[in-house]
């Protein structure tokens, strides 16, 4: 897989972008619109590496305000 100097890629199977969704220490998990995902080594280049970090927290931070609202929307019925 050939990543973008911003830390995204192209999907093999249907061509769309693919956004990091989580890392370990040592591997990054990509995932396009489709749910296709991949799993690839981090990449040696730092600023590349803050770049997926950068993906990752942002969709952890869209996750929990997805569960709050799912949360609040309980609660008021």
């Amino acid at each position: 897989m050939d990543l973008r100097t911003d830390g995204t890629a192209d999907c093999e199977t249907c061509h769309m972008p693919m956004f990091p969704i989580a890392m370990t220490e040592a591997a990054v998990t990509f995932e396009c619109a489709n749910r296709h995902r991949t799993t690839e080594p981090l990449p040696d280049d730092a600023k590349l590496r803050r770049f997926i970090q950068n993906w990752v927290a942002r969709k952890g931070a869209q996750l929990e305000e997805q569960h709050k609202r799912w949360e609040a929307e309980r609660d008021g019925q």
